[in-house]
C-alpha cells in the first residue's frame, strides 16, 4: 500500500508512507476494478471557453482508513475497501451500516499491510465472484476469491477460496496492493519488493521471486485443487528457474496501476528521492523497471548505473528539499467518464504528503498539459476509486470519501 504515511511511510514504502499513513491511514485496473466507459484513443475534446476547475465532494466520512473504491461493471452501487478487514457499500449516497464483508478476524494491518483491493469478476452479475488482496496475521499476501450470497448486499461467508499466497518474510512494508482485471480477462496483481530500504533481498530483479513484480494468472475455472492457471503469453513461460506468474519486473511499490484501453499505467512509490509512472502498451509482457538499479530516472545509490533494456518512466518527480514535492506517489485512472468531458484522456494522480490533485496526458515517451487541479486539501490522500459510469474519487488518510466533481470557476 502506501507506507509510513507519515512520510516515512509514505516516502519510503508505501508503508512508511502508508503504514503510518496507513497505519494512520493505511496505506487499478479494468473490467474488474470497476467501469471503465468511455474510448481510449479518441481525441481529447476541445475545452470549453470557460477552464475547467475541479472541486472535491464528500460522499462519506468517519470511515475506518479507506484504501479502495470500486464497483462491479453496471452496479450503481460503489464498494469502499477499510484497511482493516472490512469492505461497505455506499448506496444511493448513504453508507449501509452492514458491511458487504467482514474479515478483520484474519486480515493483519500491522505495517503496511491489511485489506488492500478487491476485485469484481467482469462478468460478476452473472456468476457472483470476486477477489481480495489482503495481508494475514503471519505477513503474507494472500488473494482469495469469494461470492455474494442470495443478498446481494452481504458476501457469502462459507465462499473463501485462496488463489495465491505469496511469502512476504521480515518486513511489514511493501506490499503493494491492488488486484485488477485486464481487458483479456485475466487477473493482473501489483506486488512490493518485499521490503527494507534498498530491497535489500533484491526481489525486484530476481525473476525467482514473486515479490517487486506485475503478476498475471487466469483465475476462469478456479478450484481448490488448481485455483490459477498461467496464460501461455505470459514472458517466462518455459523458462527455467523463472516464476511463470510474472508480467512484468523491477518494481519497488506499485500500490495503484491502471488500464486504459491498450495501455498500462503503473505508479511506483519510489525510495527517498524520485516518483515515477510507468506507462506501456498492456500486452507488452517482460518489461523490466529498473528498481532497485534506477530510481524514477536517477541510478539508485550510484552515480552510473547499466541502464540497458530497462523500462525508463515516462514520468517522475523529485521530492524536493523536506519533501516539499510530495514523498509517495498514488496513482489513479485515465478519466474515461461522462460528466466531465474537458478531463477525458488525462491521467490523475496524487501523492501521500503532498495531497495534491494533478494529471497529465501520456504523450509517446512523454507527457503533456501536466495540471495542477488546486483542489482544497482533504488531508493524505491514499488511493482513487472509480465507480461503474466511471466517475472517479479519491480516499484520504483522515477517513473521508471524495468524488471529483466540477467546482465553481
Amino acid at each position: 500500500m502506501l507506507g509510513d504515511h507519515t512520510r516515512n511511510i509514505l516516502r519510503r514504502s508505501v508503508t512508511r508512507r502508508v503504514s503510518a499513513a496507513l497505519a494512520a491511514i493505511v496505506a487499478g485496473g479494468c473490467g474488474g476494478g470497476g467501469g471503465n466507459p468511455g474510448s481510449a484513443g479518441m481525441p481529447l475534446p476541445v475545452p470549453p471557453g470557460a477552464p475547467l476547475v475541479l472541486a472535491l465532494q464528500q460522499v462519506a466520512s468517519g470511515m475506518d482508513n479507506p484504501v479502495f473504491l470500486t464497483a462491479p461493471a453496471g452496479d450503481t452501487r460503489q464498494f469502499i475497501v477499510e484497511r482493516a478487514g472490512r469492505i461497505r457499500i455506499l448506496q444511493n449516497g448513504a453508507l449501509l451500516a452492514l458491511p458487504f464483508l467482514d474479515i478483520s478476524a484474519r486480515v493483519s494491518s500491522a505495517g503496511e499491510g491489511g485489506l488492500l483491493s478487491i476485485a469484481f469478476d467482469p462478468q460478476y452479475a452473472a456468476n457472483g465472484l470476486y477477489y481480495l488482496y489482503y495481508t494475514d496475521g503471519a505477513g503474507d499476501i494472500v488473494i482469495e476469491r469469494r461470492s455474494v450470497s442470495a443478498n446481494p448486499g452481504l458476501s457469502d461467508p462459507t465462499s473463501a477460496l485462496e488463489i495465491l499466497r505469496i511469502a512476504h518474510p521480515g518486513f511489514s512494508n511493501h506490499y503493494g496492493g491492488l488486484l485488477a482485471f485486464g481487458a483479456d480477462g485475466d487477473l493482473y496483481l501489483g506486488t512490493g519488493d518485499g521490503g527494507g530500504a534498498g530491497d535489500p533481498a533484491g526481489n525486484a530483479q530476481s525473476t525467482a521471486s514473486l515479490l517487486g513484480k506485475l503478476l498475471r494468472i487466469d483465475v476462469r475455472g478456479a478450484t481448490a485443487a488448481a485455483p490459477y492457471t498461467i496464460p501461455p503469453t505470459n514472458p517466462f513461460v518455459g523458462a527455467a528457474g523463472r516464476r511463470t506468474e510474472i508480467w512484468a519486473f523491477g518494481l519497488r511499490n506499485p500500490w495503484r496501476f491502471a488500464f486504459d484501453a491498450a495501455q498500462l499505467y503503473i505508479a511506483d512509490v519510489g525510495q527517498d528521492r524520485r516518483e515515477e509512472v510507468d506507462i506501456s502498451a498492456a500486452a507488452q509482457g517482460g518489461l523490466n523497471y529498473g528498481w532497485n538499479i534506477r530510481e524514477g530516472s536517477l541510478c539508485y545509490n550510484a552515480a552510473s548505473c547499466a541502464s540497458a533494456g530497462l523500462a525508463a518512466p515516462v514520468f517522475d518527480y523529485d521530492h524536493g528539499a523536506a519533501n516539499a514535492n510530495g514523498c509517495a506517489i498514488v496513482g489513479g485512472y485515465v478519466y474515461r467518464g461522462l460528466a466531465l468531458p474537458a478531463l477525458a484522456g488525462r491521467y490523475l494522480y496524487s501523492d501521500v504528503c503532498a495531497g495534491f490533485l494533478k494529471s497529465f496526458v501520456a504523450a509517446g515517451a512523454g507527457v503533456l498539459e501536466q495540471t495542477d487541479w488546486a483542489v482544497a486539501k482533504v488531508g493524505g490522500i491514499v488511493s482513487f476509486g472509480r465507480d461503474a459510469d466511471g466517475e472517479l474519487y479519491v480516499l484520504s488518510a483522515g477517513g473521508g470519501v471524495y468524488k471529483i466533481v466540477k467546482g465553481s470557476g
